[in-house]
């Protein structure tokens, strides 16, 4: 599975690189309205809901937010240039650009208005303006959706089993997952450690508090660890041994393509249970494994020692299938 540029694509890039300038517009446009009212020292730092306890002066808050709006800036320029960057990797990298960018234009601008209407910056008190420096570190969602997404080039796999219309037929394995298992019985032997010495002290309530809470996350993580996949004449299902969790249902009326391919844990998010914007994947190992494409252009990847059996399995009956409904 590859990816391939479009066209629109250069265009989308350069208007994704362009809004990462405007925070910097943001901060030399208000300093230049402002200049002749700023006041020497602007409140900075707030240690709870009260007023502002740490000041800076308007040269050093202004050269800070430059700094972290400019820098910003220049990120998103390399980011945009790189020529062998990852499409996902160039996403996440705005991403995080924009969040810098968006926190350094929100202070200066909250933090110095603020601070004009006061007069005494000891005086100043955030209160709800807090809530704008939130919605100011998701200013990277911008350019992160303009920004080209991936277009893969899903292959379906050519081998078919020979079942004839009708005949049943079944692939299940139970999978092991070594990675999760030793995770969570390390998190056990960790909190019991850490809760036999409050039971030592006599605090029993806390120990068995912290305990439940260690134990709830050992048992999600130990729903992990052992699953069953199983390809058959409904699709493709992904259980969990141990709670008996649908992890993952996929019927056959949803799946375009089916494939087996080799599987790199950084182009799906990583190791685990992965769920990224148009994309889910299980993966354990780097190696082989099954990927499905569905009909809404969604994918699912998970890792298997000998995928093309179930993938030909899959192939077979929804081929069966297709030509059912439109006979």
């Amino acid at each position: 599975m590859t990816s391939t540029p479009q066209k629109s694509d250069t265009v989308r890039l350069v208007v994704a690189t362009a809004t990462m300038f405007i925070p910097v517009a943001l901060v030399l446009g208000s300093f230049i309205i402002w200049k002749d009212q700023l006041p020497q020292e602007i409140a900075s730092h707030w240690s709870g809901t009260g007023p502002a306890d740490g000041v800076m002066t308007a040269a050093q808050f202004l050269t800070l937010a430059l700094v972290l709006t400019g820098s910003a800036a220049l990120a998103a320029v390399v980011i945009g240039l790189w020529p062998d960057l990852r499409p996902a990797v160039r996403r996440g990298g705005f991403l995080l650009a924009g969040l810098a960018a968006g926190a350094g234009a929100q202070s200066w601008v909250v933090n110095t208005l603020l601070t004009m209407r006061v007069g005494d910056p000891y005086e100043v008190v955030l209160g709800a303006w807090g809530v704008v420096g939130f919605a100011a570190a998701g200013y990277g969602f911008i350019p992160f959706i303009i920004a080209p997404k991936p277009q893969q080039i899903s292959h379906d796999v050519v081998s078919r089993i020979d079942i004839g219309p009708g005949q049943g037929g079944a692939w299940t394995r139970t999978i092991t997952a070594k990675l999760f298992f030793w995770t969570y019985l390390a998190l056990l032997a960790v909190g019991i450690a850490i809760y036999s010495t409050s039971v030592a002290n006599d605090r029993l309530s806390e120990a068995l508090v912290g305990l439940a809470v260690i134990a709830a996350v050992v048992l999600v993580l130990a729903s992990f660890s052992r699953y069953q996949v199983t390809a058959d004449w409904r699709g493709l299902r992904v259980v969990s041994s141990l709670l008996r969790i649908t992890l993952k249902r996929i019927p056959l009326h949803e799946i375009k393509t089916v494939e087996a391919a080799e599987l790199v844990p950084s182009e799906w998010g990583g190791w685990g249970y992965r769920i990224t914007p148009g994309r889910s994947a299980l993966i354990l190992r780097k190696g082989t494994g099954l990927i499905v494409t569905l009909t809404n252009a969604k994918q699912f990847a998970l890792t298997l020692e000998d995928p093309e059996v179930p993938a030909a399995l899959l192939a077979t009956f929804r081929d069966q299938h297709h030509s059912a409904t439109n006979s």
